[in-house]
């Protein structure tokens, strides 16, 4: 039996973790809170270490324990290092993992990047990709347990304090996530934005050139997304449904054909799926698509979650 250790279990991503591995397997969990006294020594016996903690606590807690074991990291704070893979199981899992013996770390990507990647992934494939511009449009949750619960104290109480998160989120949105780089004046990014930038690229192995906009919404959970990818080659509209419905059969996209019933917040959070709608052949090399995703689950628990069971399949296949 496996044995596996989640830090950071009364946040939201967390809490869905423990939930899928309960459900799902009979792995053996021990848990913490993000602030509890830490034990290293009992940490590098276990198989799979997650840590779903902010920057800080990852950057303090993962040195001490990665050449020991695994660690499946959900922060930000490892995912643009070059020795640290950056993985979607369905499109880049690691190799012969077990063979690492230092540095055993695997970064879990932006919840709005795994939302891009896993559909850009077939278009890169088979006709290539030169640009992708996204507008994002993020649910409270994305931000942590505080300011889920500040958004919702405002809802029922019908007041515009705000504390967690930069602006009231009741009964509005604002366009900006993180904070902002302004060494270009003229093209001002935001960390989320430059996250979907990087991440994107290091996942796909490509160059694509990404704009993304990010904007904060009144919603619980799930991320959605309008995409407009421009391609090297041209396609024929039929052919990109197929390609999706054949990159479906795993269980990781769910293409909408009636525009009578669409993916949203709704009806897509508590599923698995990248959702797709609104399929359109804009013009010539040009596709667009909405997305939607719930980013707890896809975006977080589920993606670190995938990753372990093929990293402890594989050790049990050796």
């Amino acid at each position: 039996m496996a044995k596996v250790a989640i830090i950071g279990i009364n946040g939201l991503v967390g809490k869905e973790l423990e939930k899928l591995i309960k459900t799902h397997t009979d792995w053996e969990i021990s848990s913490l809170g993000s602030s509890d006294e830490i034990d290293y020594e009992e940490l590098r016996k276990k198989n799979i270490v997650f840590l779903c903690v902010d920057n800080e606590v990852s950057s303090a807690i993962a040195p001490n324990i990665y050449d020991y074991t695994t660690v499946i990291d959900n922060s930000s704070y490892f995912r643009m290092e070059k020795d640290i893979p950056l993985v979607v199981p369905e499109i880049n899992m690691v190799l012969n993992w077990q063979e690492r013996k230092n540095k055993k770390l695997i970064a879990n990507p932006n919840c709005s990047t795994i939302q891009l990647v896993i559909p850009l992934k077939p278009i890169l494939d088979h006709y290539g990709i030169e640009e992708v511009f996204v507008a994002t449009y993020q649910s409270v949750s994305g931000a942590g347990k505080r300011a889920l619960e500040e958004f919702k104290d405002q809802v029922k109480n019908n007041h515009f304090e705000n504390k967690y998160l930069p602006y009231p989120m009741a009964y509005n949105l604002f366009p900006v996530i993180g904070s902002f780089f302004e060494d270009d004046p003229e093209n001002i990014i935001c960390t989320e934005e430059k996250k979907i930038i990087e991440e994107t690229n290091k996942i796909l192995e490509s160059s694509i050139k990404v704009y993304p906009f990010t904007v904060r919404v009144p919603t619980i959970r799930t991320h959605c997304q309008a995409v407009f990818v421009k391609t090297v080659e041209d396609f024929r509209y039929e052919d990109i449904l197929k390609l999706f419905d054949k990159f479906s059969i795993s269980g990781f996209l769910k293409v909408w054909l009636d525009n009578n019933l669409l993916p949203q917040p709704y009806n897509v959070s508590n599923t698995y799926e990248v959702h797709l709608a609104r399929i359109r052949k804009l013009n010539r090399c040009l596709l667009g698509f909405w997305s939607a995703s719930d980013n707890l689950l896809r975006g977080a628990a589920y993606n670190a979650f995938l990753i372990a069971k093929k990293l402890l399949a594989d050790t049990k296949d050796r």
